[in-house]
């Protein structure tokens, strides 16, 4: 069965790396400036200052930190508040361009396509695996449902790699 084109975001799967329970939530807001819209699924990282006692973010971009997932749509110029699951040891399902069995232990980038303004949920994908450190996902292995193989638009089960606040983690 061929796997289905359709970059959703980051979804958390409720789990962490150590076993327990995940998703712990973080109130956050966009400031009004920031020309970017967040979407449902988006990486966010912490923007340098923010108008409220809450964490500042604006959209991840390849390369860049990852702070947290975005859970509430935020409209470009537009001041909003959102939640944001912190990506610290969090395990999140995304879909990735191709991938095969044997790469299903290596790291891949992240691809912040643009969201839906209608759904409002996210285009962040992932893409190019490699055992490089510095790329932002660690692919942990193939989402376990029966819709999914491994191949072009795969789901697969990540963590992400390059954190504000934590070190990286080479892939295998």
């Amino acid at each position: 069965m061929a796997n289905n084109n359709n970059p959703h975001g980051f979804r958390p799967l409720m789990r962490s790396l150590s076993g327990g329970p995940g998703a712990a939530m973080l109130g956050a807001h966009k400031l009004v400036g920031d020309g970017t819209a967040l979407f449902i699924g988006d990486a966010v990282k912490l923007a340098a200052s923010g108008t409220k006692t809450t964490k500042c973010i604006t959209a991840a971009t390849v390369g860049a930190t990852a702070a947290g997932v975005n859970l509430i749509y935020g409209a470009a110029l537009t001041a909003t508040d959102h939640l944001i699951i912190p990506v610290n040891s969090q395990i999140f399902e995304v879909q990735i361009d191709t991938i095969a069995a044997a790469d299903l232990d290596k790291n891949a980038a992240l691809v912040a396509g643009a969201g839906s303004t209608t759904t409002h949920i996210s285009g962040h994908s992932a893409n190019g695996v490699a055992t490089t450190n510095t790329l932002d996902l660690k692919v942990l292995g193939l989402m376990n449902s029966p819709d999914n193989a491994v191949g072009a638009y795969a789901r697969i089960e990540v963590l992400f790699n390059n954190l504000q606040m934590f070190n990286q983690v080479a892939g295998v």
